[in-house]
């Protein structure tokens, strides 16, 4: 049977799939490769090393799940509440490839370059949040301390959805029970 010929977007969605479930102990070429249906020569004409592919892998997630996320909340016609609704539906949607943050978290501990990458990528993600909160009216102190309220809930929430399925619901509820100290109306609660 003929090997297949895989794409750098094929190694990289394969590699996204596999250190969700089992962080970087999953992202052993070899098996990728078979998983591919293609050699191992494939994953070289791409990523110089595994270190490399990881760090290629874990670009496109933060391009994914921030990046854009922050692009779909920073569109003109959005009310600022709306905004601020749009990052949240986006954080606590159903996902599949939800422990790709509790991984990279994890690597974070043990590599100093994964963990100086999640504090940049917290920063960026904490200031959008924090300009959202200020366009509803709240004092750029308020904003600042919700928006850290907010990520360290949705980290708490996270770190114990970790394992599990989750459903629309789960979603829904996580975000109804921070709504209130949010006071998306001008409130500073």
């Amino acid at each position: 049977m003929p090997k297949k010929i895989a794409t750098e977007e094929d190694w990289i969605a394969l590699g996204f799939a596999r250190f969700s479930e089992g962080g970087e102990q999953a992202l052993v070429i070899e098996r990728l490769a078979r998983s591919l249906g293609t050699s191992k020569t494939s994953f070289y004409w791409y990523f110089k090393d595994r270190a490399s592919f990881l760090r290629r892998i874990i670009d496109d997630w933060q391009e994914r799940s921030t990046s854009v996320l922050i692009a779909q909340s920073s569109l003109d016609g959005l009310s600022p509440r709306e905004a601020v609704m749009t990052v949240m539906e986006g954080m606590f949607a159903p996902n599949k490839s939800r422990d790709f943050l509790y991984h990279l978290r994890r690597l974070g501990r043990s590599t100093p370059y994964y963990a100086e990458q999640l504090i940049r990528i917290e920063t960026v993600r904490l200031s959008h949040m924090s300009r959202l909160l200020a366009a509803t009216g709240q004092s750029p102190e308020a904003a600042e301390r919700k928006a850290e309220l907010l990520y360290s809930y949705y980290l708490g929430w996270h770190e114990r959805q970790h394992g599990r399925d989750q459903d629309a619901d789960d979603s829904e509820s996580a975000i109804a029970l921070i709504m209130p100290y949010l006071a998306l109306d001008g409130g500073e609660c």
